[in-house]
């Protein structure tokens, strides 16, 4: 027996906003009890759509494109999110933005919550703060952060080429102009 099963999921309208879709979406079902789940899986046209909508409130709000410094997306990796999802009783993955290093430069980390939206661990953290004693223990929590890493995104900008290049009204605002017009 599969675990895969037929799931709704997002698409996008003719404007790149999100909408219910009746088009169901072959994706491996979460692994959580919870029927509420956080996170749906989106149509090819709902991932551009919303990437364009991304760029495009970029394009016209500068301060808050200075904000991320050039970088738009960040990675982690397959491991960074297992060791977080693999705790116990961990069944959603929350995600902060930070600064880990002098160079000021933004990053995200991520920690697991328990169903109840929880920090997994949470009274040793607040026993932490409490106390004012940060020091590592075997009962930390698992929490990981990626860096503000510095990988490019070619690919990326390929992909946008490609459907500014095709005439799609999604193709409008690129990770590109961003770097050139703003």
């Amino acid at each position: 027996m599969s675990d895969k099963m037929m799931v709704s999921g997002y698409t996008a309208n003719n404007q790149g906003y999100l909408e219910n879709t009746t088009i169901p979406i072959d994706s491996h079902m979460p692994f959580t009890g919870d029927p509420a789940t956080y996170g749906m899986p989106v149509t090819v046209s709902a991932y551009f759509g919303m990437l364009f909508h991304f760029y495009n409130y970029l394009s016209k709000h500068p301060e808050v494109k200075e904000f991320f410094q050039g970088r738009y997306s960040i990675e982690f990796s397959k491991a960074s999110l297992f060791r977080l999802l693999g705790q116990p009783g961990c069944e959603f993955v929350r995600f902060h933005f930070v600064i880990p290093e002098n160079n000021e430069k933004i990053s995200l980390m991520a920690e697991g919550l328990d169903a109840n939206h929880v920090n997994i661990a949470f009274p040793v953290l607040l026993e932490k703060a409490k106390s004012g004693v940060l020091d590592p223990t075997p009962a930390d929590p698992g929490i990981e952060e990626r860096g503000n890493g510095g990988e490019d995104e070619p690919l990326m900008a390929k992909l946008f080429a490609a459907l500014k290049a095709s005439g799609h009204p999604f193709g409008a605002v690129t990770p590109i102009d961003l770097e050139h017009n703003c």
